[in-house]
């Protein structure tokens, strides 16, 4: 099931106390940025520079788990695959 229109809602009064509700929280963010020295640009310039440096730790911190992964797989197939191959031989001896 859908909710009611955009036209509902606007006609129906909500579309105003959403905006009463959208200023009024502007004004207080605005208010406690402004207290902090923080503007616009750079909260959000704050935010993507973060999200960067998360996506670059967990790309390295890929590549360590990939690598030691890589590494377990070419110890155990140095070990598992000549055991499988003499296994295979040994039993179509029979």
């Amino acid at each position: 099931m859908s909710g009611p229109s955009i036209k509902d809602r606007r006609s129906s009064g909500k579309a105003g106390g959403t905006a009463i509700k959208l200023i009024f929280a502007s004004l207080i963010v605005g208010a406690v940025f402004s207290f902090l020295g923080i503007g616009v640009r750079e909260f959000w310039s704050g935010i993507f520079d973060n999200v960067r440096d998360v996506i670059g730790a967990l790309g390295e911190n890929i590549g360590e788990i990939a690598l030691t992964l890589l590494t377990y797989l070419v110890i155990g197939a140095g070990i598992v695959i000549p055991i499988w191959l003499i296994a295979r031989l040994l039993s179509n001896r029979k």
